[in-house]
């Protein structure tokens, strides 16, 4: 079995990971198909149906985003820029994607003042085109860090609890 890349998108507001996203991108770009090009987010929906669930009530959320990111690529891709899956790297023995730390931002309590992305060390947040935060990486978030939550005034950002960690530090280690 061939290892696919893997990516975390959040997808009708709530993250999703998904298989071989890379590879379909790859495979559309090679194919020459236009971004632009009507049948794309129905072929997109196939492809990663491929490696992945899509709930129905789902696929219309699926199609946006996922038209987006392929745009996204297309753009970098045809600028010359090289694309390759982002290696996350590993915590405590496990794959950085199998842990599920990350902030969840609530778009309805979000302020727009931005000092989560000021305190973040690493570029897990951007701000959108409505002047609202929204977590664009979410596993390049430091595993059990929490300066975002308590920089929110507005409280709009939710954290894992702590014990979820120990799952993975006093459970089984990889491979065993």
């Amino acid at each position: 079995m061939t290892n696919l890349s893997y990516r975390m998108l959040y997808i009708g507001g709530a993250p999703a990971g998904l298989l071989g996203l890379e590879e379909l991108f790859d495979a559309l770009y090679t194919a020459d198909l236009d971004p632009n090009h009507e049948e794309l987010p129905a072929q997109i929906i196939r492809g990663v149906r491929q490696h992945n669930f899509i709930p129905k009530p789902a696929v219309a959320d699926y199609q946006d985003v996922l038209t987006r990111e392929y745009q996204k690529y297309y753009r970098d891709r045809s600028g010359g820029k090289a694309v390759v899956a982002r290696d996350y790297g590993h915590w405590q023995g496990f794959p950085r994607e199998q842990i599920p730390w990350f902030p969840v931002v609530s778009a309805d309590l979000c302020d727009g003042c931005g000092k989560c992305i000021e305190v973040c060390p690493k570029e897990v947040f951007e701000m959108n085109e409505d002047g609202k935060v929204e977590v664009v990486e979410p596993f390049l978030c430091i595993v059990g860090c929490c300066f975002c939550k308590g920089a929110c005034d507005p409280k709009a950002i939710l954290m894992p609890d702590r014990s979820l960690l120990d799952t993975f530090t006093h459970g089984q280690r990889p491979g065993t």
